[in-house]
């Protein structure tokens, strides 16, 4: 099996952004996490989430309750993500570590939607 370099984008709002717009469930997520027995901060929290680790119940809950937030707020969803641009990536990644990824930001035009049958989405890297 060959290795390389595969397209990946997210639509991504900051901390202090997310704390903002639901501060109540942010602010209990981070302090439970302070607090847990498993000793997660964020990024390590994310990184368990990507590599389906099990989890304490609490944290998660809090995390669930955070998103259903977000959701009733902004009608878009909430997810935390994590990505190691040192093992999985390229110098050149804008991101590195725990993000929160904001999903169903964008829909298809009206002459977009009557076209969409028929164009794809494609990604490619390049090397330079």
């Amino acid at each position: 099996m060959s290795m390389g370099y595969g397209a990946n984008f997210a639509e991504v709002i900051e901390d202090k952004d997310l704390k903002k717009l639901c501060p109540k469930e942010f602010k209990a997520l981070i302090n439970a996490l302070d607090q847990s027995d498993e000793g997660h901060d964020l990024e390590s929290f994310a990184r368990a989430l990507a590599y389906d680790e099990e989890l304490d119940e609490n944290v998660m809950s809090l995390y669930e309750n955070l998103k259903t937030a977000f959701e009733k707020k902004t009608k878009l969803s909430l997810g935390l993500a994590f990505h190691d641009k040192e093992d999985d990536g390229d110098r050149y990644d804008e991101i590195n570590g725990a993000y929160w990824n904001v999903s169903e930001m964008y829909q298809l035009s009206p002459a977009g939607k009557k076209l969409s049958k028929y164009v794809q989405r494609k990604f490619f890297v390049t090397f330079g």
